[in-house]
């Protein structure tokens, strides 16, 4: 289950969206140990997005972890891991391996990391996931849960239409 797990590591994706949902905060509560974040990740926050990221967590108290020592073992395993999924970008491929090392959730949207997380017996979780989780543990109101959906969308994320209307009646009648 990836939400007994106390850390996450998290790609490029799962940050962007909850950042500009004004929502990162619902992260660090559902993995209060930590969030590990590639710094191929920030890289890529920064190049395609055009911002700091890791400034603006620092100045909001949100304290992440960089991994820095990867070994031979874990070379070899990213080469596996793109031989097999040639579409998966560095910065993803860094999040399953980093999430592997540690034992973590791995947070992605992406298909290709899911299916990977789960040859490897990786925790795995989406947006939906999170916000689901954030729910039950009522650090966000059914609501609020509705909100940050609708700018996940509106930022241009994509969620099958069944899936945005099974939420929004849940989290309504919740």
């Amino acid at each position: 289950m990836p939400f007994r797990k106390r850390q996450a590591s998290v790609d490029t994706n799962i940050l962007y969206y909850f950042f500009a949902a004004g929502r990162l905060d619902i992260l660090w509560s559902l993995f209060p140990e930590g969030i590990w974040i590639d710094a191929a990740v920030f890289h890529e926050i920064r190049h395609e997005f055009a911002n700091d990221l890791e400034i603006w967590l620092n100045e909001q108290g949100l304290g992440y972890q960089v991994e820095r020592q990867f070994d031979d073992e874990h070379y070899l395993e990213m080469a596996e891991i793109k031989a097999r999924h040639r579409g998966l970008k560095h910065p993803d491929i860094a999040t399953i391996v980093v999430a592997g090392k540690h034992g973590v959730t791995c947070l992605s949207a992406d298909d290709a990391v899911r299916k990977t997380c789960d040859e490897r017996g990786i925790p795995f979780a989406r947006h939906i996931g999170c916000l689901e989780e954030a729910v039950l543990r009522e650090v966000i109101a059914p609501a609020e849960a509705t909100c940050i959906l609708e700018v996940f969308l509106e930022e241009g994320l994509y969620l099958p239409l069944p899936l945005v209307t099974e939420c929004r009646e849940k989290w309504r009648n919740t």
